[in-house]
C-alpha cells in the first residue's frame, strides 16, 4: 500500500499505533512493526533516560522495521531541561522517526532534525496544523474528540477535523480518534488522510501488558462508557468510566487548583492500577470506540484484520461507480 505516510517512514501500511502512557513498550512496539505497521513507545513511560534507552535498544532487537517513539512536551519544557538525556537516547540510538505531542515542538526540531529524525507532531485541533507546518514537522496526527487520552477542548470530532486539518497544511496528514478497523480506516484515507494511528484497538492486543480483568472491563464496555476529566485545568482527558474518573470529575467541580487536583491525576496513579489490574482505581486514557472492540488478539492479526477489511469496503465501493 502507498501513502504519503507509508513513503515517508518506510512502512507497509500507513497503521500507526498509538504511544499509551505505560502500555506502549517493546513488545506490543515490536509486533506493530513486524506486522507492516509503526510500532510505537513512549517516553513518559520511562523514569530514567537510562530506562528509556535499554527499551529502544530491546525495541531494535525485537524488529528491523522502523519504529517511533513518542516525547510528551510540556510548555515548559526546554532542550536542556530534564528531557535532554531522552533526548541524548534517541540520537544515540539513532532513532528515525519522532512523534512530539503537547506544546510546540519548535525548540527541539533543529537537534532531532540535525540527526536525520522525521518528526510528526500530534495535534487535538486543526488550526495548530499550519505551524506544525511551519516550523518545520514533516507530518502532523490530528485527534478527533472522540479519541482516547487528549483530545483537546474544541469538542469536535474527527470526521470535521480530519479534513479540516488536510485543508490547513501541505504535510501528510494521520487520523486519530475512532479508528479501530478496516471501515475507519477507509473512511480516513476516502476523506484524504495520510494514514491513521490506533490506540485503544491495540490495547487489546495480546502483545500489550495489562491484566485481565481490565481487559474484561473494555470488552464489555459501551461507546458511551468514556468520560473527559481535567477539564477544569483546561487538560480535557478521555477516560474509561472507572470510579476513580468519576470522583476526579467530581472533585473537580470545587474548583481545586492543580497542586490539589494533581494528586489524583498523575500518571502514577495510573501505572498502579495497571500493577494492581485494578480498572476502577485510576483514568484510564480511552477513546469511545472502545464500544466496538469485543475481543483480544495478536497486534498482527489485527493489523491483517484491518488491511482485509479495507481491502474488502474498496472492492465494495470500486463496484459502485
Amino acid at each position: 500500500m502507498k501513502t504519503r505516510i507509508t513513503e515517508l517512514f518506510g512502512i507497509e501500511y500507513p497503521i500507526i499505533q498509538g504511544a499509551m502512557q505505560w502500555l506502549s513498550k517493546p513488545k506490543l512496539a515490536a509486533a506493530v512493526s513486524n506486522a507492516g505497521g509503526l510500532g510505537t513507545i513512549n517516553m513518559t513511560t520511562y523514569e530514567t533516560p537510562e530506562a528509556f534507552q535499554e527499551d529502544i535498544r530491546l525495541l531494535k532487537s525485537l524488529t528491523d522495521k522502523p519504529f517511533s517513539v513518542n516525547l510528551s512536551l510540556l510548555p515548559d519544557t526546554k532542550p536542556d531541561g530534564p528531557i535532554k538525556g531522552f533526548l541524548q537516547a534517541i540520537v544515540d540510538e539513532k532513532v528515525r522517526i519522532v512523534e512530539t505531542a503537547g506544546s510546540s515542538p519548535k525548540p527541539f526540531m533543529d537537534l532531532l532534525k540535525s540527526n536525520g529524525c522525521v518528526v510528526m507532531h500530534k495535534i487535538p485541533d486543526s488550526r495548530f496544523a499550519h505551524t506544525a507546518e511551519e516550523v518545520g514537522c514533516d507530518a502532523v496526527c490530528i485527534v478527533g474528540y472522540e479519541g482516547g487520552g487528549h483530545p483537546g477542548m474544541s469538542g469536535v470530532g474527527s470526521m470535521v477535523q480530519w479534513p479540516l486539518t488536510l485543508e490547513r497544511c501541505n504535510i501528510p496528514v494521520v487520523g486519530a480518534g475512532g479508528v479501530c478497523d478496516g471501515r475507519t480506516m477507509y473512511a480516513a484515507l476516502a476523506m484524504g488522510l495520510d494514514g491513521v494511528m490506533v490506540g485503544s484497538r491495540f490495547m487489546m492486543a495480546e502483545e500489550c501488558e495489562i491484566g485481565p480483568h481490565l481487559r474484561q472491563t473494555v470488552i464489555d464496555a459501551k461507546e458511551t462508557d468514556t468520560v473527559l476529566t481535567q477539564m477544569s485545568i483546561r487538560n480535557a482527558l478521555r477516560s474509561l468510566k472507572t470510579q476513580e474518573a468519576l470522583n476526579i470529575i467530581e472533585f473537580e467541580k470545587t474548583n481545586p487548583t492543580f497542586d490539589e487536583l494533581y494528586p489524583l491525576i498523575k500518571g502514577t496513579v495510573t501505572r498502579a492500577a495497571f500493577e494492581s489490574d485494578d480498572p476502577q482505581a485510576a483514568q484510564i486514557a480511552m477513546g469511545q470506540v472502545i464500544g466496538r472492540i469485543h475481543d483480544v488478539k495478536p497486534a498482527a492479526q489485527i493489523v491483517k484484520d484491518m488491511m482485509d477489511e479495507f481491502m474488502a469496503l474498496h472492492e465494495r465501493v470500486t463496484k459502485m461507480l
